[in-house]
């Protein structure tokens, strides 16, 4: 991300350390894409009604194809989003497949990265526990709110 705060840096780079890779944060994506990418809202647009996807908050999102994530992987992006409508400058989505063995270990360091920016977070596992999904809202969130 070009223009981070020095908090969303550190955890940048306690990402790059744990060896995720650092994708583009596509603000939006059509709905219907090849690569099958999503993110968890979905909007239509007014002038063809085609249905696009937006960067937000919420583990119901694809960074990858899912079958590039059926391997063994570590993603995520940092960029614009919309956390409860609000626009959010830095937004995180991750995205890992992982052995059994090395998912606690991962989310542990990965929650401690996030602990030192207070990041309003939430965690999703999925495929048999393999894969975890995680968003955090970096920004600082209005009144203390998640």
């Amino acid at each position: 991300m070009l223009y981070a705060t020095a908090p969303t840096k550190a955890v940048m780079s306690a990402l790059d350390n744990l060896g995720f890779e650092e994708l583009l944060a596509l603000p939006a994506i059509p709905a219907n894409n090849p690569r099958r990418m999503r993110y968890p809202v979905t909007v239509r647009t007014s002038v063809d009604g085609a249905r696009w996807c937006l960067r937000s908050f919420g583990t119901g999102f694809d960074l990858v194809d899912p079958i590039r994530s059926a391997a063994v992987g570590r993603w995520y992006s940092v960029g614009w989003g919309l956390h409860d409508g609000r626009e959010v400058a830095e937004l995180l989505l991750l995205q890992a497949v992982l052995p059994h063995s090395e998912m606690e270990g991962v989310l542990d360091r990965v929650n401690a990265a996030l602990s030192s920016v207070r990041a309003c977070s939430s965690v999703g596992l999925g495929r048999h526990g393999r894969e975890l999904r995680v968003c955090a809202t970096l920004d600082r969130m209005p009144e203390g709110r998640c």
